[in-house]
């Protein structure tokens, strides 16, 4: 298993959508690469966060979701409980909110031979606020530990290296295992 460096984020869908953030992947490829037939499948299942590096834009997605789908049978689902603690930035009357703690379970679709692996990876992740072995910020510790609206937003992720996926959103998990026949 390589190292884990591209980790797209994902956020909770719109409502009846039924067009695209012409944004999501910058000034690369139309949807990062994705198909229209494919953009169809995934976005009543979650859409895509924009990470801000040209890396995320041309083709790294796709090539991701085409290893899941490749290899859907070598793949299961399994969750982590993870424990984290996140020192609000908010102030309230001038006073700094003191630190959240909060547990959350996060479900994971990954090879089988990898789980235990992934497992660690994302303990890790969800204590660092900024990952220094990840190009762009996971905000894992945010959607455990939300203090903001947006913090709740941010909910899954595919991480592109290897080709996984993990959430903290349980229907977005059930959503995505059942697109990729994953049980």
């Amino acid at each position: 298993m390589e190292q884990s460096f591209l980790i797209q984020r994902l956020e909770k869908p719109f409502k009846n959508q039924t067009t695209d953030d012409p944004f999501a992947f910058g000034g690369g490829l139309v949807n990062g690469g994705i198909s229209k037939e494919g953009m169809n499948l995934l976005r009543d299942i979650f859409r895509f966060d924009y990470m801000g590096a040209a890396e995320f834009e041309f083709g790294a997605v796709p090539k991701a979701l085409q290893t899941i789908a490749k290899n859907a049978e070598q793949y299961i689902t399994t969750e982590v409980e993870v424990t984290t603690t996140r020192k609000p930035w908010k102030f309230v009357k001038g006073k700094q909110l003191p630190p959240i703690t909060n547990t959350a379970k996060v479900y994971i679709i990954c090879n089988k031979d990898w789980a235990d692996e992934v497992k660690k990876r994302i303990t890790k992740w969800a204590k660092e606020e900024s990952p220094r072995d990840t190009l762009e910020r996971i905000c894992l510790i945010e959607a455990v530990c939300p203090v903001e609206k947006w913090d709740q937003e941010k909910v899954g992720w595919l991480e592109l290296d290897n080709g996984y996926f993990f959430f903290t959103d349980k229907e977005m998990f059930e959503k995505t295992a059942k697109l990729f026949g994953i049980e």
